[in-house]
């Protein structure tokens, strides 16, 4: 580790700034809360500067545009919470001890994903593709969950906490987008609903917001192959009155491959999940109505 090596990742931390976004509606109804933990785009010269991967391929790691295609949700009702920093450079949907053998305590055991390089500070896009030139210090490690990975947890629990407080219960949308085929070719249905086969939420919050994509003729599958990851598996308690649901949209339907960007149809999904958010909201909202009564 040199000092340009110190100085390109203190350079990396402040130019995340504040790490997360948080955009609150002007009423918050029903205690939803949308979440995007891998939108974030911005990818400092520093992070460039030591990585051994093009930026465009960098990329295709990150959930493109689904913060913005989510974004609705302020205005129907509920806050979104999004990530500034890309899932390369740290990863909140794995659990902070999530590392590999060489980074923890002498003894303690890894997880094979974590020594395969995709733990919560990635080294590996691939098990056969590294991100850095040299490897990643210890000490950049932990001052990036410092930084970035505990503020973002922090304010998604302050969210949940908050809510509990307002409505009594909480339900996060978990939001991310997965490629359009599976590595043998196939392609995967538009829509898969997580929710750790049953225990994250009540089987009726699941089962209508599938109604809700079928409705509008989206195939939907549920937790093959995403069934969630630590955030749907942490903070799911339905028995606490905490539910989460992960959203996994396929890139094919809004996403051009090669270039990255928006393809016509993205639109046409803009629309349909402002109906579909709409409608979790409103069903979230007159059940707790009822409930009231």
């Amino acid at each position: 580790m040199t000092m340009r090596d110190i100085k390109l990742e203190v350079d990396c931390l402040k130019a995340f700034g504040t790490a997360v976004d948080i955009v609150r509606p002007e009423h918050w109804r029903a205690g939803v809360i949308f979440a995007s933990p891998h939108s974030g785009c911005l990818y400092p010269d520093g992070f460039k500067a030591r990585s051994a991967v093009p930026l465009n391929e960098l990329r295709r790691n990150e959930d493109a545009f689904i913060d913005r295609l989510f974004s609705v949700s302020t205005t129907l009702g509920a806050p979104l919470l999004s990530a500034r920093f890309p899932r390369c450079f740290v990863d909140v949907n794995r659990a902070p001890d999530e590392l590999p053998e060489m980074w923890l305590p002498s003894g303690t055991q890894s997880t094979v994903r974590a020594n395969a390089g995709l733990g919560v500070v990635p080294t590996h896009l691939s098990e056969t593709n590294e991100i850095y030139k040299k490897p990643l210090s210890p000490r950049f490690v932990k001052g990036r969950l410092v930084s970035l990975y505990h503020p973002y947890h922090d304010a998604l629990q302050g969210l949940i906490a908050e809510s509990s407080l307002k409505f009594g219960h909480s339900l996060l949308i978990d939001c991310h987008s997965m490629p359009g085929f599976a590595p043998m070719g196939s392609r995967r249905p538009d829509i898969i609903l997580g929710d750790r086969f049953g225990v994250s939420c009540y089987p009726e919050t699941i089962a209508a917001i599938e109604t809700a994509f079928r409705q509008l003729n989206y195939t939907v599958a549920r937790n093959y192959p995403y069934a969630g990851g630590y955030v749907t598996s942490h903070y799911g308690k339905p028995m606490s009155s905490i539910e989460t649901v992960q959203i996994e949209v396929n890139r094919d339907l809004y996403l051009n491959p090669v270039t990255l960007k928006p393809k016509r149809s993205y639109e046409r999904l803009a629309a349909n999940l402002e109906t579909i958010i709409k409608g979790i909201i409103d069903s979230r909202a007159q059940n707790s109505v009822l409930a009231a009564q």
